[in-house]
C-alpha cells in the first residue's frame, strides 16, 4: 500500500492535537505523519492496519503509533450493531510539543525510550490501558496547561509500562517508500480485498482493479506491504477466524469456510504459521478471557 503524507493541523493555542472522533463508519485511508499518535477506541469494532500488521480492534482498544509509521482503521458501516456511530480519541503530537526537547531533558529519559519503541506501534494493554484511559477520558473536560499536563502524565505511565503491557504491532524489517502516487490505486485495491476475502479472490480480478498486469500488480502489492496478495489475503481471513474462534461456537471446519479457506489442512497449517498453535489450542488459550 503507498500511504498518503498526511498533513495535520492543531488548534492554534495548543502545542497538540485532541479530536473526539464520531463516524458512522471508518473507510481506508492508508496514511503517515511526522506526529505521534495516542488512538483510543472508546466505542468502535473493525480492522487495524499499522506497518505491516493486520489484525482487529474492539472496543477500548488503545493504541501508540510513532511518526511516519503507515497505518489505517477501517469498519464499514453495519459493524457496530444498533449503535450509530464509531467513537474514538485521538491525541498527536510532535517530538518536541510545547517546546520540550525530549532527547535532551533527563527526567523524559524514559518518555524517549517509550518514542524509539513507538517506531514500530504498541498496543497498550494491562494495568498501563487501565491506569491511562481515565486520563485520556479527562482531557476531554480539560484545556490548556490542564490539558498538557495530563498529556505528560500519560507519557509517563506508557514510559513505565512493563513489556507485557506494550505489544510491538509491525515487523523490525517493514520500510516504506514514503511516496503518495498512488494513493487513489491502492486505496480502491484494498478495500475491494477487505470487503471480499472471505471469498474466492482471484489475483487477475484484483490486479484488473488496479489496471495492471498480474506480473506487476504482485510487484506492486509486495513492495508495497511487505506481504504477497495471497499472505495479505490468508492474514485478514486468519484475524477473522481468531475473533469466532473466540467469540462463537462454530467448530474449527465451520471457521474455515466461513473466513474464505476451502481446505481445512491449509487453514490449520496457514493459522499455525500465524500463530504457533492449532486453532483448537488458540480457542483453548484465549476464549476463556472474553
Amino acid at each position: 500500500m503507498k500511504p498518503v503524507n498526511v498533513k495535520l493541523s492543531k488548534p492554534p493555542q495548543s502545542s497538540f492535537k485532541f479530536k473526539k472522533i464520531q463516524l458512522k463508519s471508518l473507510e481506508f485511508n492508508w496514511h503517515y505523519h511526522p506526529e505521534y499518535e495516542i488512538m483510543f477506541m472508546v466505542g468502535s469494532r473493525g480492522k487495524r492496519f499499522i506497518g505491516d500488521n493486520i489484525s482487529y480492534y474492539n472496543e477500548g482498544d488503545l493504541f501508540v503509533i510513532g511518526p511516519n509509521l503507515p497505518h489505517t482503521w477501517y469498519s464499514p458501516p453495519g459493524v457496530l450493531g444498533k449503535r450509530q456511530f464509531h467513537e474514538a480519541i485521538l491525541i498527536q503530537f510532535r517530538e518536541n510539543f510545547a517546546g520540550l526537547n525530549v532527547k535532551e531533558v533527563p527526567e523524559l529519559m524514559a518518555v524517549q525510550q517509550l518514542f524509539n519503541e513507538a517506531a514500530r506501534g504498541l498496543q497498550i494493554r494491562g494495568e498501563t490501558r487501565r491506569k491511562v484511559i481515565p486520563k485520556i477520558l479527562a482531557m476531554e473536560k480539560s484545556d490548556g496547561l490542564e490539558r498538557l499536563i495530563n498529556l505528560l502524565s500519560i507519557l509517563g505511565i506508557l514510559a513505565r509500562a512493563g513489556k507485557q503491557d506494550k505489544q510491538p504491532l509491525s515487523s523490525i524489517e517493514f520500510t516504506h517508500p514514503l511516496q503518495p502516487k498512488e494513493q487513489s490505486r491502492i486505496d480502491k485495491v484494498c478495500t475491494f480485498i477487505n470487503e471480499n476475502y472471505k471469498k474466492p479472490l482471484r489475483l487477475k480480478d484484483v490486479a484488473s482493479i488496479a489496471n495492471m498486469s498480474t506480473t506487476a500488480f504482485s510487484r506492486f502489492f509486495k513492495k508495497s506491504t511487505g506481504k504477497t496478495f495471497i499472505n495479505y489475503v490468508n492474514e485478514l481471513r486468519i484475524g477473522w477466524a481468531c475473533k469466532l474462534l473466540i467469540e462463537t461456537e462454530m467448530t474449527v471446519a465451520e471457521i474455515a469456510y466461513e473466513v474464505g479457506f476451502n481446505n481445512l489442512s491449509n487453514f490449520n497449517r496457514r493459522f499455525f504459521e500465524r500463530h504457533r498453535m492449532s486453532p483448537r489450542r488458540y480457542r483453548q488459550e484465549f476464549g476463556a478471557k472474553y
